[in-house]
């Protein structure tokens, strides 16, 4: 007998093995390894760490402009729905599914 796989467990189990594989990695070579550059942004040897410090930079930059777009996106709403509700009198109701 087949058994068939969803799309969440495929995802579930793609997820799982790229765990894995960092945490093969980690026990391997340490922690630090998974923050070296690669090639061929690893050469010359003494502007690694630099590399390494300005792409982490980088990073927590675009975690904090995604942050921001969040919270520009959620006050558009907001204020949308306060425009239905206050102005134009919208009423928006919601039931939880299967109850009447």
């Amino acid at each position: 007998m087949a058994t068939t796989t969803t799309w969440l467990e495929e995802i579930g189990r793609q997820l799982w093995g790229v765990a894995e594989s960092f945490g093969i990695e980690a026990r391997q070579q340490g922690l630090l390894a998974l923050l070296r550059p690669i090639a061929p942004f690893n050469r010359p040897g003494f502007l690694a760490p630099v590399i390494t410090i300005g792409a982490l930079i980088t990073f927590l930059m675009l975690s904090g402009v995604a942050v921001t777009a969040l919270g520009a996106l959620l006050t558009a709403l907001l204020a949308v729905y306060i425009l239905l509700v206050q102005v134009f009198g919208v009423s928006i109701e919601l039931h939880p599914l299967g109850a009447r």
